[in-house]
């Protein structure tokens, strides 16, 4: 008996303290989706008792998470306080690895920039000496920003290709050249931070969830069109990853039966169709054929091929090849979008390219929604909505990454007490 009770103790302890960091994070959020927010709304909308509100905002109050100031007048006469997230309570760090460049931003608790910085950097392959580069650029960006180290709630990061979330590692990504690279531990060595590591396309989901324009909606779709082509899923109003985490791999499903070859070794992937690449090689096959080499020009071709920018100018002046292969990209996205909507029936497609303005531009746009009208189902895309993300550049990716450590700072210990960076009960 006087082990149950020894055993039973400590069990009921915990779960008390589980309880309390879950009742915590529901006001929190509450105060974060319905700010300014008095104290007997909080109730009313969580369910819990006055008692357990006051207690929990105090707690808050204490942290500076929150604000407080006066309201409306109430009934009674007597002003009621609203309460709101403190935006300076906390601070997150976003980094972007690209193959010649590192981007970062920080954010603070509503999602707002502080700071940005780029650096030109030699990441392509480089994966050890990586680790050592981006601590030294997040120590610079600290010290640049004079933020105080005691503020900021972690770090996030965020990388192309199969990532191990849980784990905090690159499982492989073909545009940076790493593979079996272990991130979070040496990271959180070097910097004394929790960080957190995810797909790239998944920290523009989560941002755009947040803060952004599927704010509004629980079942999204966000593509990603640049280097690659990526998918962030939003369903049932979080972040879905998979039983493996590699849900998203939107780029590598096949278009072409014993098509082009890919970077990640197989035929045919969308990827080599619709990326920045692969519209380059459309339009090498439009003007000397469909026996071009990719990427390269036969010794009867005077010029070198094409950039990305120079094809987009070309289809804008009217030049039919041009135009021909940014139309095939689209005609291809639409078709493997269609098969998107039929399969998870979304509210919302939004579409973003971080290096250029190709993937929320007319010329692309216009040919995805001819084909993607043909081929979804029914009434499926009766009401969904195309949405753009009007900010392209890597800074906004950045943020995306920044707003992971945001989730895993809002989200209740019950669904992710296993991984680091939960704010204390």
């Amino acid at each position: 008996m006087a082990g149950l009770a020894a055993t039973g103790q400590p069990r009921r302890a915990a779960d008390r303290f589980l309880i309390r960091g879950i009742n915590q994070s529901l006001v929190l959020n509450l105060i974060r989706a319905y700010a300014p927010i008095s104290r007997p709304r909080l109730a009313a909308l969580s369910g819990l008792s006055q008692v357990t509100i006051i207690k929990i905002v105090n707690a808050l109050l204490e942290r500076q998470l929150v604000l407080e100031r006066e309201g409306m007048e109430s009934t009674g006469g007597r002003r009621a306080a609203l309460l709101e997230l403190h935006p300076e309570g906390g601070f997150a760090i976003g980094l972007i690895p690209q193959p010649d460049s590192l981007t970062a931003a920080i954010v603070n608790l509503t999602g707002k920039l502080v700071a940005a910085r780029q650096w030109s950097l030699a990441l392509a392959g480089q994966q050890q000496q990586a680790l050592d580069l981006m601590a030294a650029c997040v120590e610079e960006l600290l010290a640049e920003s004079l933020l105080p180290r005691g503020r900021v709630i972690g770090l996030g990061l965020g990388l192309s290709g199969l990532i191990d979330s849980e784990g905090g590692a690159c499982l492989q990504s073909h545009i940076l050249g790493w593979k079996e690279l272990l991130i979070r531990e040496p990271l959180e060595q070097r910097l004394g931070l929790p960080v957190f590591v995810d797909n790239d396309v998944n920290c523009l989901a989560i941002s755009e969830k947040l803060f952004g324009l599927a704010r509004p909606f629980n079942h999204a779709l966000v593509v990603a069109i640049g280097r690659g082509v990526g998918l962030g899923l939003i369903l049932n109003g979080d972040l879905y990853r998979g039983a493996f985490g590699g849900a998203g791999e939107f780029g590598h499903t096949v278009v072409a039966f014993d098509g082009r070859r890919c970077n990640c070794g197989k035929r045919g992937c969308l990827e080599t169709y619709v990326s920045e690449a692969g519209i380059v090689q459309n339009y090498l096959e439009a003007v000397q054929g469909a026996s071009a080499v990719p990427l390269q020009l036969d010794p009867a071709w005077p010029q070198p091929a094409p950039a990305l920018s120079e094809v987009i100018a070309r289809a804008r002046a009217g030049e039919e090849a041009a135009r021909a292969a940014i139309g095939r990209a689209g005609l291809l996205l639409g078709v493997a979008l269609a098969n998107l909507v039929n399969l998870l029936n979304p509210e919302c497609i939004l579409l973003s390219s971080p290096d250029t303005s190709l993937g929320v531009s007319d010329l692309l746009l216009d040919s995805l929604r001819a084909t993607f009208e043909q081929h979804v189902f029914a009434q499926m895309g009766r009401d969904l909505r195309f949405l753009t993300v009007k900010k392209p550049g890597y800074e906004t990716w950045a943020r995306g990454a920044a707003s992971l450590v945001l989730r895993h700072f809002f989200a209740p210990p019950a669904q992710l007490r296993a991984e680091p960076g939960l704010p204390e009960g």
